[in-house]
């Protein structure tokens, strides 16, 4: 009799058991086939990552700023290339206008951005002063574009400001740099040290402060992207 009776518990278990697996299998099969639709769409239909053309200025018989034989086209495309390596890794399209010691005109630079269709032109360069004591970061934009140029130049320079702590030299407005002007995308030039201080010189040349630099770039493009998503 006890033996019998076990065998019914058992058997009541197993129906049980067997009736929950029944009453889920449809929700397993919804939340699996949803997870899949999901997949598929954001692998399709996601909105791809932006554009954007790094400019490492000067090049080949361009030196830009020479100091205490620090040649500015050096700093630039040491610059520019960790910038390239770091955008890719986050999936951004990356494009150079030239990725080795090459002199490329302003105007081809300008040509090789609006054929590429770039989203954002960022144009690394390095400054200099007849008064060594000058020092900071400052970025310039071209007035009366209507791709938000101010925007970019300002999200770059905060941040830029905030992970280096150099001096604050602000975003100017600038009419005659042609590589920004002619693009027809957001555009700024940065000149993220002055080749003309014997401190920053020294900086500039450094991997960490280099770093700094790039992640500010890097944050300020991304905050500027935000602000345009949001108000879009």
């Amino acid at each position: 009799m006890i033996n019998h009776l076990k065998s019914k518990q058992v058997a009541t278990f197993i129906m049980v058991f067997l009736m929950i697996g029944l009453l889920f299998s449809p929700f397993q099969l919804s939340l699996a086939a949803s997870i899949q639709k999901t997949q598929w769409f954001d692998r399709f239909f996601s909105p791809p990552k932006k554009i954007i053309i790094i400019d490492a200025g000067h090049g080949g018989t361009d030196p830009g700023s020479v100091k205490q034989g620090i040649q500015e086209k050096d700093i630039n495309l040491q610059i520019a290339l960790q910038l390239q390596k770091r955008l890719e890794a986050k999936g951004y399209k990356v494009v150079m206008t030239r990725d080795d010691d090459t002199a490329i005109s302003l105007k081809n630079r300008a040509k090789l951005a609006n054929q590429a269709k770039g989203d954002l032109l960022i144009s690394i360069h390095q400054n200099s002063f007849r008064d060594a004591s000058v020092h900071g970061i400052e970025v310039f934009y071209t007035p009366g574009k209507e791709t938000y140029d101010d925007r970019l130049a300002n999200c770059i320079q905060e941040a830029l400001i905030s992970y280096t702590q150099a001096k604050d030299r602000h975003v100017r407005e600038i009419t005659n740099l042609l590589i920004i002007r002619e693009s027809n995308m957001s555009a700024c030039l940065i000149e993220s040290a002055y080749l003309s201080n014997d401190t920053e010189r020294e900086l500039i040349q450094t991997k960490d402060y280099q770093d700094k630099v790039v992640t500010g770039i890097i944050e300020g493009i991304e905050n500027f992207l935000n602000e345009q998503a949001k108000s879009s």
